[in-house]
């Protein structure tokens, strides 16, 4: 009896498995991975092994999905560094209404801007090894918006797709560097 409940535990394993590299939703992998744990500690404790089940249960049921619940969060905020001078501006000028349209894009993605200005010696560079979403510059002799985020970022093709119809804003994207996180 106790090879058969084994036997379906290992296909559910399996099952579980497929689940997880084909699933697209966040929420659902962490349940996924949940699952995987302890039905992974329910086999060791089938093949005697109670100690590697107590450590499974308590790495891969509770302490890796909660380092994925966390990370998930911290991925619900887009974080722009704001480079521009706003001694240039008033209330009718297009920073504003570049604002307005980041306010906008972010409500729409279901995220919350944080916006940070003000810093000194922030560059175009800081983008690609830091964690900074998209970094706004002003361009005087342009006259233009100069929004620069990582290129693997989505959310970066998104905006860029919702900016087109916009002369005065342009977006660049920088190649990701190595992450000093």
């Amino acid at each position: 009896m106790v090879e058969i409940i084994a036997f379906a535990l290992q296909i559910l394993l399996v099952i579980i498995s497929i689940a997880i590299v084909l699933h697209k939703n966040n929420s659902t992998l962490v349940i996924l991975i949940a699952s995987f744990g302890f039905v992974a500690a329910t086999l060791y404790t089938l093949n005697q092994a109670p100690d590697v089940a107590i450590a499974e249960v308590a790495i891969s049921s509770a302490i890796i999905p909660l380092i994925y619940v966390l990370s998930i969060s911290r991925q619900r905020e887009f974080i722009v560094i704001d480079n521009v001078d706003h001694t240039l501006f008033d209330v009718k000028d297009e920073k504003y209404l570049v604002v307005k349209l980041l306010e906008d894009f972010v409500r729409e993605n279901k995220l919350k801007l944080n916006i940070s200005s003000d810093l000194e010696g922030i560059c175009e560079e800081h983008v690609a090894v830091a964690n900074v979403d998209l970094m706004i510059f002003y361009n005087s002799r342009l006259k233009k918006f100069e929004l620069v985020g990582k290129s693997s970022s989505i959310l970066i093709n998104k905006l860029r797709d919702s900016t087109k119809k916009y002369q005065f804003i342009s977006i660049y994207t920088t190649d990701e560097g190595e992450s000093h996180d």
